[in-house]
């Protein structure tokens, strides 16, 4: 009896045993305390990656909340035995708390490290992706960007503009040849929303004014309607297909303007055209009207123009890659049209490198730019009351500047330590104006929930970032 008894226990416990081992770890477990032990590293600045060591934290990110000097990060993921995330911007005071909720909701642990974590403030210019070989070549690969993750070209960024507190941060880019990218900066991943087909180039492309369709040029080479200008893509169809728009011109560039106007750039003359709705999608635009050309300034055969429509929906600023200006046109509500346009700093025919105020600038291939806004401006300043500071790269200049509302032109980053071998590119991270080189800068945008940069260098075949603390 007694070795009936020994023997029904054994395999008792070996049941339990076997049933314990498929127990998920990683689960949280309400008879156990939640225990938090470190973080690592000590220091670091914004984006710095912060681990969070313990035990029974669960594994559900949504859960875990935590903020580094009082700023708000996401929770990326968690283990049950490490939470990862990343130091937001302005964690000057370094003070780390978590807390984490139960299944109810409820909250069922909150701990305060008493250690801070020292954070750096120092404004750099850093490489958020970039993949080579020894010949520098590189090629697009989507993934992780702790995996191999490449995107090589970005001549074109923007943000999410349907961005809100505790989404993932996402930044759409795209080159003239391979459609457009998804990068997703909080989980740190990269994929390819739809490639080159069905149109010819893309040169930029916009949001509409409530943000769900994303509209993309089409530089065709026709000078005429047979063919589809521009795109679309829908959110509700997670913007994997396109569609035709309006059939134009050959088109490098558009604004859409918040009383839904659609403005487009075409090569010849530099003409910028009002697409004239039909009442359909596709539109056809065989009555497009020229809005305006940079030849009423001088004497133009083609122009490559990015238009920028400013937040105020006032005016707009457009650059061309063949001419060393920045120009600009006011914008009537009523007409719902632009007027003529004017050069608000640098020459239309003159390129060069020079900071300055208006025509005392020198550009040489300025190509896509985003306006910032700027707090110490508080209600605004100018005839404009403008609250907003236009940034832009210019190409060939190997360099990012800044135009205030003034027209005052001025280096912010690039062309480091020139003196040194006699050279304004490179590929240098850094302090942005006494270490850091660019290599055709081209793409740029900007994070105001992060107040960061973000720069697509061409030939360094990668992305970076200014941090503007």
């Amino acid at each position: 009896m007694k070795k009936h008894l020994i023997t029904a226990l054994i395999c008792c416990l070996s049941f339990i045993g076997c049933k314990d081992d498929k127990v998920d770890s990683t689960q949280y477990d309400p008879s156990q305390p939640v225990v938090f032990t470190d973080f690592s590293p000590k220091e670091g600045g914004m984006r710095t990656r912060l681990y969070i060591e313990g035990s029974n934290f669960g594994n559900d990110p949504t859960k875990i909340h935590i903020t580094v000097g009082g700023e708000k990060t996401k929770t990326i993921g968690t283990d049950g035995k490490s939470i990862y995330c990343m130091v937001p911007s302005k964690a000057f005071d370094g003070t780390i708390n978590v807390s984490i909720d139960g299944p109810d909701g409820k909250t069922i642990a909150e701990h305060t490290f008493e250690q801070e974590f020292k954070y750096d403030p120092a404004t750099i210019v850093g490489t958020l992706l970039r993949k080579v070989d020894q010949d520098n070549n590189s090629a697009f690969q989507e993934g992780s960007f702790d995996e191999g993750a490449s995107i090589p070209s970005n001549d074109c960024m923007v943000f999410d503009p349907k961005y809100k507190e505790g989404d993932d941060r996402l930044l759409f880019s795209s080159n003239f040849y391979d459609g457009i990218h998804l990068v997703n900066l909080t989980q740190r991943t990269v994929k390819r929303l739809f490639p080159r087909t069905g149109y010819s180039t893309m040169y930029s492309f916009t949001f509409s004014a409530d943000g769900d369709t994303l509209l993309f040029t089409d530089d065709h080479g026709q000078d005429n309607t047979t063919r589809a200008n521009i795109y679309y893509s829908l959110r509700r169809e997670n913007f994997r297909r396109i569609r035709p728009y309006n059939y134009g011109k050959t088109s490098y560039s558009l604004i859409y303007m918040d009383d839904g106007t659609v403005f487009y750039t075409t090569w010849w003359e530099g003409k910028v055209y009002k697409m004239v709705r039909n009442g359909a999608i596709p539109n056809i635009d065989n009555n497009a009207e020229v809005t305006f050309s940079l030849s009423q300034i001088s004497s133009v055969d083609g122009s490559h123009t990015i238009l920028f429509r400013h937040p105020s929906n006032k005016f707009m600023y457009m650059l061309s890659d063949g001419f060393g200006a920045v120009f600009r046109a006011d914008y009537d509500p009523v007409k719902k049209t632009f007027g003529n346009p004017t050069i608000i700093a640098g020459n239309m025919n003159d390129k060069g490198f020079k900071e300055g105020t208006g025509g005392g600038a020198r550009f040489s291939k300025p190509q896509f730019g985003v306006f910032v806004k700027n707090d110490e401006y508080g209600e605004g300043v100018g005839p404009d009351q403008d609250q907003y500071d236009f940034y832009f790269c210019d190409r060939d200049n190997h360099c990012i500047w800044k135009l205030d509302p003034h027209g005052v032109a001025s280096l912010v980053a690039g062309r480091s330590n020139e003196n040194a071998d006699n050279k304004v590119w490179g590929y240098v991270d850094g302090n942005p104006l006494h270490e850091a080189r660019f290599n055709q800068p081209s793409g740029l945008a900007y994070d105001p929930a992060q107040d960061i940069f973000y720069i697509g260098d061409i030939d360094n075949k990668g992305i970076r970032y200014m941090t503007t603390e």
